[in-house]
């Protein structure tokens, strides 16, 4: 038995003890279940014939985001103000680094499955979330995980993370192959790509430090996608996983969704996304344009966060979550090739945004 799985038992029948005193219920199974990269997931059963989900994080002194405080709270803030298509939040203790949510039963969203439908629903939620803006509280949500609210603090952030991967030590197969990548194909790409969008914004006479203006932020998810979402059996749709949740650019949360390696879609339904959004984020004058210039920014950024599994700290957390040993060389090259594909992508598209940047006719 791996270390990871000595642990994961010890903290199973830790978990079931904390559960059963948060909630004032005997639980009589407890099962890992989910697929997470952060955190575990396990299904309660009760004895009053009752199921719940605990959620138990991430943490570690290289992690300095508060996962449950964030996703606990925001989960809250959500629920109280009317905002169902989410697992309702129960109960949670810091301490222990659990807490307990509504047990959403049903099954997961295949890319093959989505149609018109279903993007009109992640429109409507994420367009349902904008407009909690204004209510009481929502000041004291977080950034969102990463938010930066103008290009120069987008690029910044790219850079930092460059620089974190081309601090690893580069004595092993799949770790020279990560140097090549970056020094050979993704430097030179970020280079032609940061001057393009330094000449877009000075043709569209728009800033490339100012931070864009109020109307131009939303409360967003961050990670978002069908990834994280789960179908009931009469067909509504549950959003999972807030863990990143809180204020972030309304252009970010677009390209995001366009871009997320994890569930690839149509490119129709991804024009019906961005009409959509456009059409219910018409007050952002700007928006349209934005998003077509930071979009390969973005791009760049899902290269650099797919080869998470090259940081040391960052296997640790996808470890924990699926309470197993990894083999760290194959999930490595498997990263890197979906890498590379994301950077084709991004250089191939990168002058003509793909989309079209249409809004919906009346």
């Amino acid at each position: 038995m791996n270390i990871f799985s000595q642990e994961a038992d010890h903290l199973t029948a830790k978990v079931q003890s904390a559960c059963s005193a948060l909630l004032g219920l005997e639980i009589t199974d407890i099962e890992k279940i989910g697929g997470g990269r952060n955190s575990r997931v396990y299904k309660l059963s009760c004895e009053n014939s009752s199921y719940y989900a605990a959620k138990v994080y991430f943490r570690h002194n290289s992690d300095k985001r508060n996962r449950l405080e964030t996703e606990f709270s925001s989960l809250q803030f959500l629920w109280e103000n009317g905002v169902k298509s989410i697992p309702q939040p129960i109960v949670a203790d810091s301490n222990f680094g659990c807490a307990v949510y509504e047990y959403i039963s049903g099954e997961k969203i295949i890319p093959q499955e989505v149609t018109n439908n279903e993007i009109d629903v992640v429109a409507n939620f994420l367009l349902q979330l904008a407009e909690l803006k204004s209510r009481e509280n929502s000041h004291l949500l977080p950034l969102a995980s990463e938010a930066f609210f103008s290009v120069g603090g987008v690029v910044g952030n790219i850079e930092q993370r460059y620089k974190r991967l081309s601090a690893l030590p580069n004595s092993e197969a799949s770790y020279i192959a990560l140097e090549k990548f970056l020094t050979a194909d993704f430097r030179p790409a970020w280079s032609k790509i940061a001057t393009w969008c330094q000449e877009r914004l000075s043709q569209s006479q728009m800033s490339w430090d100012a931070e864009i203006e109020e109307e131009e932020k939303t409360l967003s998810p961050s990670d978002f996608g069908f990834h994280n979402a789960i179908r009931r059996d009469n067909g509504e749709i549950i959003f999972v996983d807030f863990e990143y949740f809180g204020w972030d650019d309304q252009a970010k949360a677009i390209a995001d969704f366009l871009l997320h390696p994890a569930v690839e879609l149509g490119e129709s339904l991804k024009q019906r996304f961005l009409d959509q959004m456009l059409g219910g984020f018409k007050d952002s004058r700007h928006l349209a344009e934005r998003v077509e210039i930071v979009y390969p920014l973005f791009g760049l950024k899902w290269c650099l966060i797919l080869l998470n599994e090259f940081v040391p700290q960052d296997l640790l957390r996808r470890g924990f979550a699926q309470a197993s040993d990894l083999d760290r060389s194959k999930l490595q090259i498997e990263q890197l090739a979906k890498a590379k594909r994301m950077l084709q992508k991004i250089l191939a598209n990168y002058e003509q945004f793909p989309y079209g940047g249409r809004t919906p006719k009346n």
